[in-house]
């Protein structure tokens, strides 16, 4: 009698289970022969998010998945523990701050197991170069450091395992832009850039400086031998759970005489919360930037020292015009947010893909909006220049203390006034100042020559500039909280100076005025200066006198300058 289908496929499966089982005994007897626990992956459920610490590749390469995750402790399934793949794999665990325990397992397992990928969105799949923090993890840590005097308790006595995620945990609670890792003669100094100042946050032994380098150093990609050339890498903190996040970090390791420095600075992958009303200009400001932004063609540029805040201000404007029918492109060294239906291009300029080069391949994708993340040599100038006069709008910035310093600038790059003229049609100067924490906010009294020179610096605003403040004004100083953890201020805002190009400006380009002649015009026009917009920021409580002079200067030496208004 010949068996039909259905018998077929019953004793292929008796026969396919027989040979596994045979398979798992003998993996269970090569498990004592290693010392290591033996682990049956044919009845062991495995969850996505646990599986991806591994990239599918590496996993398949090293004969090795990742099981079980809980906490900084992680279950490891291998073939052969002695295989150097496999051994290298639990190496890197290790580094990245893994507490492993490793289990031997059969080959037919970890092809189940690896089957499980194809579950996984691409994105998902964690690879080297990427800090796997849970969201409920991450909720704990950040539960523990309230202020800064908290987290120095908390580093203080954490095994290094729980390390890394912790300086990370407190990093996010805070909302810092950098974490800087400084050895010193005998310990390391742990800082946090909050707010644009440097925050002491803890001091470290050289044993943990030693574990820190070494695990950045693997996440980043960078050599580990290296140590006497600075290296830069980067790599991704996924925050895994209910609702999954990622944050690009940029590595910067360099050496000094008590080792190698490390800053890594934190980036946000989107800017869709980056909007123009958003930035803390006055609503006439916001008015003249919208009138510009709205305009066919011309050329907007947003000036600064490093740190500014201007990319920022580049970000909201490109948000507020990516609208359908309209195709906009970035050229940017590095990509910071990611935008959604805008195509960004980043430079390298080791393999020679440099700014003057990526825009005149740009100009050649039609594009309506183009970005260039800095205008820095004559080429880059003349093609950014050229395009906004044939019917684009072009986004950029410069390095100029102030908005009129900008045409002095470009002229001198080798930009001719007469298309500068033409093709700008507004700068915007900013800097960034620290906000008062409102919870801990309360009214102070200056001293009487700070008031003066206030009072001179307020009532030399351009009549025409349409901006109101009230005759009496009050200012403020904070002195830490919880809220603010412990600091006085939360969050920054910006303060600005607008210089909008029309016909009196155009025809003071094209006449290679002087800084002086364009400011003057510029101020009857009704610009606000940068420290007029940081006092009236004072006035209106949202910043403090100290951090306006900390920023723009001294506000006696500003007042001295000031102009009768027009």
């Amino acid at each position: 009698m010949i068996p039909d289908n259905n018998q077929k496929e019953e004793l292929q499966e008796k026969l396919f289970g027989i040979k596994r089982e045979e398979e798992e005994k003998k993996t269970e007897i090569l498990a004592k022969k290693f010392g290591r626990p033996y682990l049956n992956l044919n009845i062991l459920p495995v969850d996505k998010d646990d599986l991806s610490i591994l990239s599918e590749e590496s996993a398949r390469e090293g004969e090795a998945a990742a099981l079980k995750k809980t906490g900084r402790v992680l279950h490891l399934g291998v073939r052969d523990p002695e295989n150097e793949k496999t051994k290298k794999i639990i190496e890197d665990l290790k580094k990245q701050g893994y507490e492993l325990k490793v289990f031997v397992v059969s080959f037919s397992g970890l092809n189940r197991i690896w089957e499980k990928y194809k579950l996984i969105a691409p994105e998902a799949v964690s690879l080297r170069g990427v800090f796997n923090i849970q969201e409920n993890e991450l909720r704990e840590f950040e539960k523990s450091l309230e202020t800064i005097q908290k987290l120095k308790e908390a580093i203080t006595d954490l095994p290094t395992t729980n390390l890394l995620a912790t300086i990370v945990a407190g990093a996010i609670k805070m909302n810092a832009s950098d974490i800087h890792f400084e050895p010193t003669k005998n310990d390391l100094r742990l800082r946090y850039r909050i707010d644009g100042v440097l925050q002491d946050a803890a001091n470290l032994s050289q044993k943990q400086y030693f574990f820190l380098l070494s695990r950045i150093k693997t996440l980043s990609d960078l050599f580990l031998n290296v140590k006497d050339i600075g290296q830069d890498g980067r790599f991704t903190i996924k925050i895994t759970g209910k609702e999954k996040r990622a944050i690009d970090v940029r590595v910067s390791v360099l050496p000094s005489n008590h080792g190698e420095t490390i800053v890594m600075r934190l980036l946000g992958t989107s800017a869709t919360k980056l909007n123009l009303d958003k930035l803390g200009m006055e609503p006439e400001m916001f008015e003249a930037i919208k009138t510009q932004i709205n305009q066919p063609n011309g050329m907007i540029l947003s000036t600064g020292p490093t740190g500014s805040g201007k990319t920022t201000t580049l970000y909201a404007c490109l948000n507020y015009v990516n609208k359908p029918g309209i195709k906009i492109i970035t050229v940017e060294n590095p990509i910071e947010y990611q935008l959604e239906g805008i195509t960004q291009t980043q430079v390298e300029e080791k393999s020679g893909y440099i700014f003057a080069g990526a825009l005149r391949s740009i100009v050649r994708q039609d594009p309506d909006v183009l970005m260039v993340g800095e205008i820095r040599d004559k080429d880059s100038a003349e093609i950014a220049v050229q395009f906004s006069l044939t019917g684009h709008i072009v986004f950029s910035t410069l390095h100029t203390n102030d908005a009129v310093g900008a045409v002095p600038r470009l002229i001198g790059m080798g930009v001719e006034p007469s298309s500068l003229s033409s093709s700008l049609k507004i700068v915007v100067a900013q800097r960034l100042v620290r906000q008062l924490c409102q919870g801990c906010k309360k009214e102070i009294k200056p001293p009487k020559e700070i008031l003066e020179s206030v009072n001179k610096i307020i009532s030399s605003l351009p009549k025409n500039s349409g901006i109101k403040i009230p005759d009496q004004i009050s200012f403020y100083e904070s002195k830490g909280c919880p809220q603010c953890h412990g600091l006085g201020y939360q969050g920054r805002t910006g303060i600005f100076e607008i210089m909008a190009v029309d016909k009196k400006i155009e025809k003071l380009i094209l006449n290679k005025a002087t800084s002086y002649q364009l400011f003057d015009q510029a101020v009857a026009n009704g610009m606000v200066t940068l420290v007029q917009d940081a006092v009236i920021k004072a006035a209106r409580g949202i910043t403090s006198l100290e951090e306006v002079e900390g920023v723009v200067g001294s506000l006696k030496v500003a007042a001295e300058k000031t102009k009768t208004p027009h």
